[in-house]
């Protein structure tokens, strides 16, 4: 079983995965960047975790703030309470059900 840690990892990860497929970024263009193989920056992708170092760097290739990733990552797992409102999409608009 992952630790909430972990999954939070593999979050980010995934979101930079899914970035640079969207943006169709080359992986040879990361890995040109970051000065390791193609093949390592498939594995780190895919992976579950990479290097802090090698996380920042991706996202700043892939013009997206590290942070703001990590962030998202950490409210995606956030347990939501049951007490918590519920959000509906309305026109495109966030709106918050009672």
């Amino acid at each position: 079983m992952m630790s909430h840690g972990n999954t939070i990892a593999a979050s980010a990860v995934k979101s930079l995965r899914v970035k640079a497929l969207l943006d169709e970024v080359p992986k040879t263009r990361i890995a040109r960047e970051l000065g390791v193989s193609r093949p390592t920056v498939a594995k780190r992708l895919k992976g579950d975790d990479m290097s802090l170092s090698e996380f920042i760097k991706t996202a700043q290739i892939l013009n997206a703030d590290p942070v703001q990733v990590l962030d998202e990552a950490i409210n995606e797992e956030k347990p939501v309470s049951s007490a918590r409102r519920r959000m509906n999409r309305k026109e495109g608009v966030l709106t918050w059900k009672r």
